[in-house]
């Protein structure tokens, strides 16, 4: 009787571990586009704290413009 209820255990203990491995496997990673749209917002976010850095450096950022904002043409 006791080796039953380890074999029962066993089986219960695989089935949970088979069913947290495929729930983790159905996660769906973001596509391409994705990706970049949130790496082009980071490195707009980015460019944007640089100009503000050097206007509060020198005055104000020179007269061609920013960083981000050519980058937004």
């Amino acid at each position: 009787m006791a080796g039953l209820i380890r074999v029962r255990r066993w089986a219960v203990s695989g089935a949970v571990s088979a069913l947290v491995l495929l729930v983790g496997a159905c996660h769906q990673e973001p596509s391409f586009d994705e990706r970049y749209d949130a790496a082009s917002q980071s490195i707009q976010d980015r460019a944007r704290e640089i100009d503000a850095r050097i206007a509060g450096a020198s005055g104000t950022p020179s007269a061609e413009g920013s960083v981000a904002e050519k980058g937004a043409r």
